[in-house]
């Protein structure tokens, strides 16, 4: 009997052994597979950096900036991540960049290195350096239809930014508008392209990126938009940019004048104290999606606060801020004393991401809303009409 516990006892440690060490192989592997390569040569590259933005989750503005160094051509990195992402190299090359009249540059894609990465991904990048970035990324199908289309655009956008360069130097009016209307050409022509690659190859993840990014820019009308987000395989619905479109999409029809305007009820405010918007309820509200990197949104800051007190007790105001920290739109405030309420947009899939919740794809971009919580008008770019419009319902 003693001889049969013995052989059960060793049996069992025996099997939770094996189990152990197959849970660890299974987590070993786990974070093997969320490993991802980046290696490559480009010719003409020489000695020099890669900038680029690491999607990073610890991070308040989720990325943090990092760099490859280059090595007679030949570079190598490696990291983890979580899931698909794009990775954009903006490299150290004065030969490609085009200059712009007083100072500065056009940044064009057309300079910058662009690919696709993901757990497990071991891509391989080869090209060279000629009047653009005429390198590309391969190894696997993502990054296989990206230079697909890459290899198509690129040189188009090159020639877009030296048109660029020539129309900021140039000082004739005539001689101005030919190059501009070429310069109109060539953005229609690499639209046209891209469309085209989209509906061709609809269940690519370059084309949801693509059309993500179309979305965005504002290049696509909403009925367009949704006419060819409908065509793609529901079964990619795990995929990130999916996400973010689907995202756009309820923004888009949840965002429509004479709707109940979408809920925002965060604490991402500059003293930390939960704000929802429903607390606004029987007073007009406008809602100013803004950055301290956008010009005209700054600019019209002034005029902002201006209506904030000419219409106390009937209209309140609230600034969505997107792209800066918590501290860097906090200073900016305090330094205007610019006092009234504000929230931070939280980029990728959190509650808190209201420029896709609103589909907010330029700015600024302002929202009234009325006593019973309905949208009336939209307004994007400058505000100058919104302000006509409060005038003439607050008067």
């Amino acid at each position: 009997m003693k001889k049969v516990f013995k052989l059960s006892l060793f049996l069992f440690a025996l099997t939770f052994f094996v189990a152990c060490n197959k849970k660890e192989v299974k987590t070993e592997k786990k974070e093997q597979n969320n490993t991802f390569t980046i290696s490559g040569e480009i010719k003409g590259l020489g000695n020099t950096n890669m900038h680029f933005r690491m999607p990073d989750e610890t991070q308040e503005k989720k990325f943090r900036w990092d760099s490859i160094v280059v090595k007679n051509n030949k570079f190598s990195y490696s990291s983890k991540i979580d899931k698909l992402e794009t990775l954009k190299f903006w490299i150290d090359n004065k030969s490609i960049e085009k200059s712009a009249k007083g100072g500065g540059y056009f940044p064009v894609l057309s300079n910058n290195l662009m690919l696709f990465v993901f757990p497990g991904a071991d891509v391989k990048v080869s090209g060279e350096i000629t009047e653009f970035v005429n390198a590309y990324p391969s190894e696997d199908k993502i990054n296989n239809d990206l230079t697909k289309l890459h290899k198509k655009i690129y040189p188009l956008i090159n020639k877009g930014g030296d048109l660029s360069t020539k129309i900021s130097f140039e000082e004739d009016k005539n001689k101005r508008k030919e190059l501009e209307i070429s310069s109109n050409k060539i953005d229609n022509e690499v639209l046209d392209i891209k469309k085209s690659f989209i509906n061709d190859n609809i269940n690519s993840a370059v084309s949801i990126w693509y059309l993500s990014d179309l979305m965005m820019r504002s290049q696509l009308s909403d009925e367009e938009s949704i006419e060819i987000f409908n065509k793609v395989d529901k079964k990619l619905s795990d995929n990130p940019f999916y996400k973010d479109i689907a995202k756009r999409i309820q923004g888009i029809n949840a965002t429509k004048e004479g709707q109940i305007v979408p809920a925002i009820i965060t604490s991402s405010t500059v003293d930390g104290v939960e704000f929802d918007l429903a607390s606004y309820r029987g007073k007009y509200v406008m809602i100013d999606f803004w950055g301290t990197w956008c010009g005209p949104c700054v600019a019209e800051m002034p005029k902002v606060s201006e209506y904030v007190e000419k219409y106390k007790g009937k209209l309140e105001i609230l600034g969505v801020n997107s792209g800066d920290s918590k501290k860097r739109m906090a200073d900016f405030l305090e330094k205007n004393d610019y006092k009234w309420q504000q929230v931070l947009n939280v980029k990728g899939e959190s509650n808190d991401n209201f420029v896709l919740k609103f589909n907010v794809t330029g700015f600024p971009t302002k929202f009234i809303i009325d006593p019973d919580g309905k949208i009336v008008k939209k307004y994007m770019g400058n505000g100058e009409e919104s302000f006509v419009f409060l005038d003439s319902i607050l008067k």
